[in-house]
Formats: C-alpha cells, structure tokens, sequence
C-alpha cells in the first residue's frame, strides 16, 4: 500500500556533474557527487570489509535484491507511453542480472587488458510478488501510479533537471515509496527534453549521517530512470536503448562513484579503473585518451558502466567496483535487510487462492465509482475477473479493468448490482460476492425516499449473518419506524423507537433464511430504502 501523500516534504535539490553540465550531452546523470563527508565514512566501511577479506573472515557473498517499479502515468492505458508493459519491464531486470553478473552484452568482447578486472558482483535482481501488505502483485514488481492522484501538474514539464528532480521528490517520491528496507524502489515515467535526464539515483545511507544530503531516506531512497531508456524493447531512445542507465544509476545506489571522480582525473576509490581525464561519450575506440592522466597505462575504461559511453559501450563493472557494492549492501540501512526480504517477496510458497477484496462503499450515487481494493491470497499470485450484474448500467475504469486487480467501477443506472471476484491459480479457484446500491441522489425515488435521509443511514455490517445495525450520521433513533421485507414483499419484521435516543438501532434477523431484504427507515414523515443481504 502507498505511504501517505506528505504535503510539506522538503525537495532535495539534484543537479547533473559539472562536466555533463558543461559539455550539453551525453548520459543525462542526474545522481550528484554525495561529499567529502559521505566519502570518508563509506571508504572507512570499505577499509574494513577488505580487512575482513584479508583475515579470512568475510568474503563476496551473494545478495538478492526484490525490486517494485513505480510507473508514474497521466492515465494511459497498458503499453501506451509512458505507462510501459510488463515485457519492457522484465527486459530491464534481465538486463541487470546479467550486468551484475558479469556477462551482459559486450562483456564477452572486453580489451585483454580489462577483461581480467570484470567481476561477478554476486547481485541478482527479483520482481516483487507481493505488495507491503502481503497482497498479491497482479503483474510482479509492478506499481502502476497515476500522477493525478497527487497533483494536477504533469511531472515532466520541468524544463531543467534540477528542477524536474526537486519536483519529482517533493511531490511523487513521498506518495508512491515502498519500505525501503524492503524493496529497491525504482520510478519510471516521462521527462521533458530539455531537461537533458536520463536517470538519477541516491547514495546509500548509514548510521551517524543525519543532516547531509544526497543519500536516500525513507521517502526517497531509489532509482528514477526516464522510461525511454528504460530496457531494451518498447518505445525507446538510441543510443540508450539497451538498459544500461538503470544499471549505471543503480551502480550510484550501491555506492559506486563515476570512473573520473567526478574531477579532472579524481579518483572513484578504485584501484582498478585507470585514472580518467573526465565523463566519455560515444563509443571510442580502446586504447583511449592513453596516458592522458598521471598513471594511466592502458587508456580509460569507458567501457566501464560507470561511464557516460552509449549503451552498446558499457560492459563491466570491476573487482574493486565490487568491494564498494558488497560494502554497501552488507553495511548500509537500506541494504542490508533486502536479500532477507527478498525471501518472502520473490517466492511465494504453493496455496490454493482465497478470494478477499473490499469495497470503498455499498451505497454510491448514479455516475460515482466504488474502488475495489484486491486482497486476495495464494500461490502463485492469483488471475483475477471481476464480473457485475445486471450486465448493463456501469463500466470499468480501466476498460480493462475486469482483469485488473483493483479496478473502479463506474455506475450509470440505478440499481442493485452483485460485484463478483474470482480468482484462479493453478491449485483452484476462489469466488467472492459483494453488493454494491446505486441511488439517484437528486431525485426522490422508491418509497417517498428523502435524498438527505438516505444517504444518512447505513446497514452495518452489510452483508450480515442475522444482527445487524442501523446508523444515523445525523439525528437520532428517536421516532424512527423501521420495516424489513422479505423477496416477496412481505413485512417480517416491525420495531418502533418512540423512546429511543440514540444514533444506532440493532436488528436481529437470525431466524430468517439467507436472501436480499428490503428494509424501510421511517423518520417524521421521511423514508428511505436500504438493501441488506443475508449470508448464512
């Protein structure tokens, strides 16, 4: 579930490298240098992992890491830009499995004198099947987010990337995260050109840092990547069209500075990528810039991932590079916890499914929407159709919403509509039924109906097994005649509150079978209808 919208949330403002600044193109690296102070603490956590290593007593271990992908959207549907597919996305995720492995494209082709130095860092990368709440993801690691439920300014019309950063952080970050204790969160979404933004990302935090900036926190902790550069099928953007920007700014998130060190030929704290004079473009031809700073034997590593080359450029990611990610991930406050959640995100033990949603009201006016919020279980994640009757007078929001995990549905008619759930996996099928009644809220109807009387009651609970009660949000019980019908218009059931002073009266209709009532709310010439469904 979304974290609460933080309207006050301060921006932390970004701004790209001083040489992409100055140099107008390239990569579009949104993510800044974290500070001095931010380089000595972690270089003193990696100081002391390699001690470990040397003593025998730590070693490269493996670490998974669940992921959720926020797409933000302005309500396009699946696969219309930029609300990208579930293909696109999984491309991205194989992408990185096999750049932090060691054996993504180009890897194979390294200069001898490089192909030594690539690594295995020992990450891989999981799809989230389960939401904060434990609910099923209808598609895995996937969190579809129009931005209009948090502002009415489209996040992409900033025109610098500053400016769409600062946005982006105050005003989607705070409304969409997920635990980042528990999940990598990455946001994906359109960006304006002239912002010059391909992706940004924030540092690893720890202990001891409070007041600096540029590192994540618990409402900005992740990856922003523009969805053009986002894997490598889709709607996307040459020469940064085969997923290397999410693993580049995801390099930043474990800690991982630019080859160059973001100077003139500045260190990274890598002993293994030569110096680098500043941020490469293109795609060079090794040896490169040879020489050109103090040290540099074997020309720069721009094949490096680390680098600003294309995408077809980038290659590896270094044995030293690796030191600092297995640092980050062993030491850092929203690192070291995800491979223990990815163990009960990614893998969902077998269980048939158990068909659960709620609605947001069973009593709505004609041209109003109930949201459906899906908490159905089982293993795998249930296929989910919804199915309402009578078949006419509603639609669902998406129009694809009948398969959608929690679709809005659209009421047109007046009415009394059954809302069914059915949910299916391969170890069976569980149904659930729910009722939803549909008044013309200007317009008296049914029994001298009062439009203010009758959206003042409600039955609750509404289905019941027999007891029940019936609140008043305004006045009292006082004078209130109440009437139950059964199916064929019969009055079984008759109390008159002439005493009563209260704002709820309790019914007990234990004795009578399971069905559809009708029951009539009388109050100083008032009346209103209610429906009440007994299950038993």
């Amino acid at each position: 579930m979304r974290s609460s919208f933080k309207l006050g949330f301060a921006a932390i403002t970004l701004s790209l490298s001083l040489s992409a600044q100055q140099s107008g193109q390239g990569r579009g690296c949104g993510t800044p240098p974290p500070g001095q102070q931010w380089d000595n603490w972690f270089n003193i956590q990696v100081d002391a992992y390699k001690q470990s290593q040397a003593n025998g007593t730590a070693k490269a271990a493996p670490y998974v890491i669940p992921v959720v992908v926020h797409v933000i959207h302005g309500g396009q549907n699946i696969g219309n830009f930029p609300n990208i597919t579930q293909t696109q996305i999984n491309s991205q995720i194989s992408i990185l499995n096999n750049d932090f492995a060691g054996t993504g494209l180009g890897a194979s082709s390294l200069p001898t004198v490089f192909s030594g130095l690539k690594a295995n860092t020992n990450i891989t990368f999981c799809l989230a099947k389960l939401d904060p709440n434990g609910n099923c993801l209808p598609e895995p690691g996937i969190d579809r987010v129009d931005y209009r439920q948090f502002t009415t300014v489209n996040p992409n019309n900033p025109s610098s990337s500053a400016a769409f950063i600062a946005y982006f952080d105050a005003n989607i970050k705070p409304g969409t995260i997920w635990d980042p204790k528990r999940y990598l969160n990455l946001w994906v979404s359109d960006v304006s050109a002239a912002a010059q933004l391909l992706g940004y990302a924030t540092f690893p935090g720890g202990t001891g840092l409070s007041g600096l900036s540029g590192f994540g926190g618990p409402s900005n902790d992740g990856v922003w990547v523009h969805c053009k550069s986002f894997g490598n099928v889709g709607s996307l953007n040459s020469p940064y069209d085969k997923g290397r920007t999410a693993t580049h700014e995801i390099g930043h998130w474990l800690g991982l500075r630019h080859i160059w060190g973001d100077g003139a030929c500045a260190t990274d704290y890598c002993t293994d990528t030569p110096p680098a004079q500043t941020d490469n473009f293109g795609c060079p031809t090794h040896p490169y810039k040879l020489g050109v700073c103090s040290g540099n034997t074997t020309g720069e590593m721009f094949q490096n991932f680390m680098d600003y080359t294309d995408d077809g450029c980038l290659a590896l990611f270094t044995n030293d590079q690796n030191t600092r990610i297995q640092t980050a991930m062993a030491n850092c406050i929203y690192r070291n916890q995800l491979t223990a959640s990815a163990a009960t995100l990614c893998t969902i033990p077998t269980a048939a499914p158990d068909a659960l949603f709620t609605m947001s009201s069973n009593s709505i006016c004609v041209d109003s929407a109930v949201v459906m919020t899906n908490q159905s279980t089982g293993g795998p994640c249930p296929l989910y159709v919804w199915s309402v009757n009578p078949a006419s007078g509603y639609s669902f929001v998406p129009s694809s919403g009948t398969v959608q995990a929690n679709p809005k549905i659209k009421f047109t008619a007046v009415g009394f509509y059954t809302i069914t759930l059915s949910a299916t996996n391969a170890s069976g099928n569980s149904t659930l039924v729910d009722y939803v009644d549909v008044y013309d809220c200007f317009n008296e109807v049914g029994l001298a109906e009062s439009n203010y009387q009758q959206l003042s009651l409600m039955l609750v609970p509404n289905p019941s097994e027999g007891v029940f009660s019936i609140l008043m949000r305004s006045g009292n019980g006082k004078n209130v005649n109440v009437k139950v019908y059964n199916s064929l218009g019969e009055v079984i059931y008759t109390q008159n509150n002439s005493q009563l002073n209260e704002n709820s009266i309790s019914i007990n209709l234990s004795n009578q079978p399971a069905g559809i009532y009708t029951v009539q709310i009388e109050n100083e010439g008032k009346k209103a209808v209610k429906r009440l469904v007994l299950n038993k």
